[in-house]
């Protein structure tokens, strides 16, 4: 895990996304998935929008991902972020699931010429206190760019 980013906000677990935060603070990414039909999906809710069922669990994900869409921030939308300067937001589309699972978060340890479209990335974890962590992705070890 990276270390935390001091005056920003952690999210707000309710009882439909605990699981996923409390996950991350473990320093594990977890997908959830409906019992009916076995559709992934993010971000959580409580019914599957596949096939309309209330069952789901949270089941592990091996962090692999594929850069879909990015943009860069030039001014931080929130004093916490000030300290990162120039700052990406991503999303990333999750490799390997059942349906399409895209989360929003950034890339970090490479430079802005770096960042494509297409590129493999990994996740790892930003504490943000109380048990909780945003994942966050970084270039995948080993893995050229596309």
């Amino acid at each position: 895990m990276s270390e935390a980013m001091p005056g920003l906000p952690g999210p707000r677990p309710d009882p439909t996304s605990e699981g996923y935060w409390l996950a991350a603070g473990r320093g594990a990414l977890v997908v959830q998935r409906c019992a009916a039909c076995g559709v992934d999906r993010h971000p959580p809710t409580e019914v599957c929008y596949a096939c309309g069922s209330l069952d789901w669990s949270w089941e592990p994900h091996s962090g692999l991902a594929t850069v879909y869409s990015y943009t860069w921030v030039e001014r931080p939308i929130h004093p916490g972020l000030a300290a990162l300067g120039s700052y990406n937001t991503t999303v990333v589309e999750l490799d390997g699931t059942n349906g399409v699972v895209r989360i929003l978060s950034r890339i970090t340890d490479l430079e802005r010429e770096e960042l494509v479209v297409g590129l493999p990335v990994e996740v790892h974890f930003d504490p943000a206190g109380d048990g909780v962590a945003l994942p966050v992705f970084r270039p995948q070890r080993g893995v050229p760019a596309a």
